[in-house]
Protein backbone atom coordinates (compact mmCIF):
# COMPACT_ATOMS: atom_id res chain seq x y z
CA UNK A 1 0.00 0.00 0.00
CA UNK A 2 2.50 2.65 0.82
CA UNK A 3 4.82 1.53 -2.68
CA UNK A 4 1.54 2.31 -4.55
CA UNK A 5 0.98 5.91 -2.48
CA UNK A 6 4.61 6.92 -2.91
CA UNK A 7 3.99 5.90 -6.83
CA UNK A 8 0.89 7.94 -7.22
CA UNK A 9 2.66 10.30 -5.51
CA UNK A 10 5.40 10.42 -8.34
CA UNK A 11 3.03 10.31 -10.86
CA UNK A 12 0.86 13.72 -9.76
CA UNK A 13 4.38 15.16 -9.43
CA UNK A 14 5.33 14.30 -12.87
CA UNK A 15 1.84 15.24 -14.17
CA UNK A 16 1.84 18.60 -12.45
CA UNK A 17 4.93 19.64 -14.45
CA UNK A 18 4.38 22.23 -17.08
CA UNK A 19 0.46 21.89 -17.04
CA UNK A 20 -0.67 25.18 -16.53
CA UNK A 21 -2.17 26.82 -19.19
CA UNK A 22 -0.44 29.84 -20.00
CA UNK A 23 -1.67 31.48 -16.52
CA UNK A 24 -0.20 34.82 -15.61
CA UNK A 25 2.05 33.96 -13.23
CA UNK A 26 3.83 31.71 -15.35
CA UNK A 27 4.46 34.84 -17.85
CA UNK A 28 7.39 37.07 -16.29
CA UNK A 29 9.44 39.82 -17.55
CA UNK A 30 12.72 40.48 -16.46
CA UNK A 31 15.09 43.11 -17.20
CA UNK A 32 18.87 41.92 -18.58
CA UNK A 33 21.35 42.93 -20.13
CA UNK A 34 20.80 43.31 -23.92
CA UNK A 35 23.89 40.90 -24.82
CA UNK A 36 22.35 38.14 -23.29
CA UNK A 37 19.08 38.49 -24.47
CA UNK A 38 19.62 36.44 -27.97
CA UNK A 39 21.21 34.02 -26.03
CA UNK A 40 18.93 32.99 -23.52
CA UNK A 41 16.60 32.05 -26.78
CA UNK A 42 18.87 29.04 -26.88
CA UNK A 43 19.78 28.74 -23.18
CA UNK A 44 17.00 29.42 -21.04
CA UNK A 45 14.60 26.73 -19.85
CA UNK A 46 11.50 29.32 -19.91
CA UNK A 47 10.12 29.69 -23.35
CA UNK A 48 11.22 33.69 -24.76
CA UNK A 49 7.74 35.79 -26.02
CA UNK A 50 8.98 38.82 -26.40
CA UNK A 51 11.74 41.61 -25.78
CA UNK A 52 12.30 45.49 -25.89
CA UNK A 53 15.37 46.53 -28.18
CA UNK A 54 17.37 48.48 -25.59
CA UNK A 55 21.05 48.90 -26.36
CA UNK A 56 22.08 48.68 -22.44
CA UNK A 57 19.34 46.50 -20.72
CA UNK A 58 16.20 44.97 -22.23
CA UNK A 59 12.97 43.96 -20.89
CA UNK A 60 12.21 40.27 -21.58
CA UNK A 61 9.06 38.25 -21.52
CA UNK A 62 9.07 34.58 -20.39
CA UNK A 63 6.76 32.09 -20.41
CA UNK A 64 7.98 29.36 -17.74
CA UNK A 65 4.67 27.69 -17.48
CA UNK A 66 6.63 24.52 -18.43
CA UNK A 67 10.16 22.63 -19.92
CA UNK A 68 11.38 23.66 -23.22
CA UNK A 69 14.50 22.32 -24.46
CA UNK A 70 16.11 23.74 -27.74
CA UNK A 71 16.91 21.69 -30.66
CA UNK A 72 18.31 21.79 -34.48
CA UNK A 73 17.10 19.38 -36.69
CA UNK A 74 17.96 18.76 -40.36
CA UNK A 75 15.24 20.13 -42.98
CA UNK A 76 14.93 17.39 -45.27
CA UNK A 77 13.74 14.94 -42.13
CA UNK A 78 11.60 17.43 -40.59
CA UNK A 79 10.05 17.61 -43.91
CA UNK A 80 9.68 14.10 -43.74
CA UNK A 81 8.26 13.88 -40.55
CA UNK A 82 5.82 16.68 -41.09
CA UNK A 83 4.52 15.60 -44.46
CA UNK A 84 3.99 11.74 -42.97
CA UNK A 85 2.13 13.50 -39.98
CA UNK A 86 4.20 12.49 -37.29
CA UNK A 87 4.62 16.20 -36.07
CA UNK A 88 0.36 16.51 -35.08
CA UNK A 89 0.17 18.22 -32.28
CA UNK A 90 4.34 19.39 -31.55
CA UNK A 91 5.03 23.11 -30.78
CA UNK A 92 7.76 25.22 -31.17
CA UNK A 93 9.00 28.51 -31.53
CA UNK A 94 11.18 29.43 -35.01
CA UNK A 95 13.30 32.50 -35.11
CA UNK A 96 14.30 34.26 -38.00
CA UNK A 97 17.76 36.42 -38.49
CA UNK A 98 16.61 39.41 -40.79
CA UNK A 99 19.41 41.04 -43.20
CA UNK A 100 19.41 43.63 -40.58
CA UNK A 101 20.46 41.05 -37.53
CA UNK A 102 16.93 41.58 -35.84
CA UNK A 103 14.92 38.94 -34.93
CA UNK A 104 11.66 37.93 -35.39
CA UNK A 105 10.22 35.07 -32.96
CA UNK A 106 7.25 32.86 -34.42
CA UNK A 107 5.49 30.37 -32.63
CA UNK A 108 3.68 27.58 -34.32
CA UNK A 109 2.23 24.35 -33.83
CA UNK A 110 1.45 21.78 -36.45
CA UNK A 111 -1.82 20.64 -36.81
CA UNK A 112 -1.76 16.96 -39.11
CA UNK A 113 0.74 18.20 -41.78
CA UNK A 114 -0.02 22.01 -41.60
CA UNK A 115 1.27 24.86 -39.51
CA UNK A 116 -0.29 27.01 -38.06
CA UNK A 117 1.04 30.23 -35.92
CA UNK A 118 -0.37 30.27 -32.51
CA UNK A 119 -0.47 33.05 -29.87
CA UNK A 120 3.01 33.07 -27.23
CA UNK A 121 0.99 31.83 -24.50
CA UNK A 122 -0.54 29.15 -26.14
CA UNK A 123 2.47 27.72 -26.40
CA UNK A 124 2.36 25.26 -23.36
CA UNK A 125 -1.58 24.25 -24.18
Amino acid sequence: MKKMMAGLCLVWLCLSQGTAQGAEDCIKTMNQGSATVKLGLYEQSCMSMSWSGGVITSDVTYNCCGPSATIRINANDWEKLRTGGKLDGFRYQKADIGSNGSYTLYFRKVVGTEITNIAPEDFFK
